[in-house]
């Protein structure tokens, strides 16, 4: 298999992040998530803090999340991962953003992210001694490895989402016994 490598600011639409802004906290409003609500196999979004629609579309004009889209935490916790399949309804602070149309670029990019080659390159980035970060010119820098070939790229995704959405069922199931 031949591989093809491109800058992420090349193979996305485009890579940004969320705000660095503390957005005034409400009772009722929308979800403003962090690298905290990301968790292994979706979003946990019972503790994400709630901001006013003003603050909402403000951080949105930057960095508006879309289906298909990447998030990437960025600070402190370096690597947790979420791709976007549905219509989203929060605004992001203090995360990377891989925009992405297309569904198949964005599901290599997902599992992409997630292979220990991109996770050690990572690390080696990162930057700070109190709290790690990686920059958002490091993330636009990512070097993807993509197969030449189409077929080969839907063949592997393909693979990857049946392992995935057993062990999704599988934590799924082990979640429930440890209710009952």
């Amino acid at each position: 298999m031949i591989f093809k490598t491109l800058k992420a600011s090349e193979y996305c639409d485009s890579v940004r992040d969320g705000t660095h802004d503390s957005p005034k906290k409400v009772e009722k409003g929308y979800k403003l998530i962090t690298s905290k609500n990301i968790k292994e196999y979706g979003l946990d979004l019972d503790n994400a803090s709630e901001i006013s629609e003003m603050d909402y579309k403000k951080v949105n004009e930057r960095s508006l999340v879309e289906k298909n889209d990447i998030l990437y935490s960025m600070i402190g916790t370096i690597g947790l991962i979420h791709r976007v399949n549905y219509e989203p309804k929060y605004a992001i602070k203090n995360m990377g953003l891989f925009k992405i149309k297309d569904e198949q670029k964005s599901k290599w990019l997902y599992y992409y992210l997630k292979t220990p080659k991109m996770k050690n390159y990572i690390n080696s980035l990162l930057a700070g001694s109190t709290q790690q970060y990686i920059t958002l010119n490091n993330l636009r820098e990512l070097p993807i490895q993509i197969p030449e070939n189409d077929q080969d790229t839907i063949k592997i995704i393909y693979i990857l989402e049946l392992l995935d959405n057993k062990i999704a069922y599988n934590m799924h199931t082990n979640n429930n016994l440890l209710v009952a």
